[in-house]
């Protein structure tokens, strides 16, 4: 191809082409899917569980029978469901072990996947860089509970056999994706009802704050589909730069900046959280956005920012009350700046620190294989001489190394850095705009995860954090379908030289 043929093909890639030549022509059903159950949750509606259980079992067994052609119309109904599992569990009141709606879905979108690749006599199963890292990881975990019930007896697996599994579902999202996922108008879907759902989110986290009249701040604080205020804020700063993604690949193209009405209305859902946390991993992230999208813009963003942190005043009025907060005095009057940093924090981050140094201790006693996967609790009273009974690590990083150990912790960090790595690599190579646009905002995402983790466990919720493995494997994805692509094209070539 020439100069001349190569400058059109980039710059027809960066036109906006219609919708339905992007995406599954069949989205707007989904999208709606996502707006029902959301208006679920809100009016707060339950259906009589008879009446639920046969509308959901004909609705599955439809579902099923397409699926087995199309097994990625399961896999749109599971995205568009994930959001709201914590709220709608859909165990049709049965409270039967491990039935629930999103073990069914899950079940359904791997049935038909795989009954789809025998009628195909193809290989189901696909592997990609990262695959035996998130593999290793899921191992070692459950490696982890065993010998807690070697340590502490049977009842201890048995009942933390639940608990981790619900902690590793998540995970085996990433598989899904990668394996049901295998062209980019799939991909483009996926995201595209993530951030739909996203936007949904965002919306009735704001009706929530402006229906609340609580009379203090922690009744204020809106806590959304993870019922906890600074675990949503985690949320939107995971998946709100996927807007950011577009609009930055798409700047020149004045439709593209509707998207940054769903993009403020994320910022203004972080800002109802009052999470600190979320609001330093929205920085990161910002800031990360711009790093990869152009390095002026980011000398810019960051001198915007020092400013703003300069000069609160800037700053909305509801982070620079939230912010004000944090430093409540500068040591004794006597010797000013010498007392302990948490003597010098409001009570919720002075604890912080002290939890985050008592786990320290905790990881230097237990460094190999830590306490247990879910033993930190019962542990952290003994290493704060009775203080803290039954508490969080507050530390995605502290926690993994105290309850799992070190190794499990390092293996962790590496799958992050090599999900980072690859979807770098696939935003710089990659000649499809919308694929990167998605990869840039997912990098923005994950360098706001990275940050947002050092405060607070923010991995452990399902609801939250199956998006991100979701991310992760259709990045992989797009990673093995540009290699293909890349591989015909090479193939192609040295046949017409032959």
């Amino acid at each position: 191809m020439s100069v001349v043929n190569q400058t059109a093909a980039r710059a027809g890639a960066r036109a906006i082409p219609p919708l339905h030549t992007v995406v599954d022509r069949r989205i707007w059903t989904f999208v709606a899917l996502i707006g029902f159950l959301g208006w679920l949750v809100m009016k707060e509606i339950t259906l009589p569980s008879g009446l639920m259980a046969a509308c959901a079992g004909l609705g599955l067994l439809g579902l099923f029978m397409v699926s087995v052609q199309r097994p990625e119309l399961s896999l749109y109904v599971l995205v568009a469901y994930l959001p709201f599992s914590r709220l709608l569990v859909g165990d049709f009141g049965t409270e039967a072990y491990a039935f629930n709606l999103t073990n069914i879905l899950t079940l359904w979108v791997l049935s038909a996947y795989v009954l789809r690749c025998m009628s195909q006599g193809r290989q189901p199963f696909q592997s990609a860089p990262m695959s035996r890292l998130v593999l290793a990881f899921c191992a070692l975990s459950g490696f982890s509970l065993l010998q807690g019930g070697f340590a502490y007896g049977s009842w201890y697996f048995w009942h933390y056999l639940t608990p981790l599994k619900q902690w590793l579902t998540p995970i085996f999202f990433y598989f899904l994706a990668l394996w049901v996922v295998r062209d980019r108008k799939v991909l483009k879907t996926v995201v595209v009802l993530m951030m739909v759902a996203v936007t949904v989110v965002a919306l009735m986290a704001i009706r929530d704050y402006l229906n609340n009249s609580g009379s203090s701040l922690e009744k204020s604080r809106v806590g959304g589909i993870a019922e906890q205020p600074n675990t949503l804020g985690a949320f939107f700063v995971y998946y709100m730069f996927l807007f950011a993604g577009f609009f930055l690949t798409y700047r020149k193209k004045f439709k593209v900046w509707g998207l940054l009405v769903p993009f403020l209305l994320c910022f203004r859902g972080i800002m109802v959280t009052f999470s600190r946390g979320a609001y330093f991993g929205f920085a990161a992230g910002g800031l990360g956005a711009c790093w990869h999208r152009n390095k002026a813009l980011f000398v810019v963003a960051a001198a915007l920012l020092w400013f703003a942190v300069m000069n609160p005043w800037m700053l909305p009025k509801g982070i620079r009350y939230r912010m004000g907060q944090t430093v409540v005095s500068h040591g004794s009057d006597n010797a000013p700046g010498d007392a302990p940093i948490e003597d010098t924090l409001e009570a919720s981050a002075g604890n912080r620190v002290r939890i985050w140094r008592a786990t320290i201790e905790m990881i230097k006693d237990h460094p190999w294989w830590g306490v247990g996967y879910g033993a930190f609790p019962a542990y952290i009273g003994v290493y704060t001489g009775g203080h803290f009974e039954a508490v969080d690590a507050h530390n995605t990083y502290l926690l993994l190394a105290a309850e799992l150990g070190i190794p499990i912790l390092v293996v962790f960090c590496v799958v992050i850095l090599v999900a980072w790595y690859h979807t770098r690599r696939l935003y710089l190579g990659t000649h499809d705009f919308a694929m990167k646009a998605i990869t840039l905002g997912f990098l923005a995402g994950l360098e706001g995860l990275i940050v947002v983790n050092m405060f607070g466990s923010r991995m452990d919720d399902q609801a939250v954090s199956s998006y991100f493995w979701i991310l992760c494997g259709l990045i992989m994805r797009g990673v093995l379908i540009e290699r293909e692509e890349m591989l015909g094209a090479w193939g192609a070539r040295r046949g017409a030289r032959a």
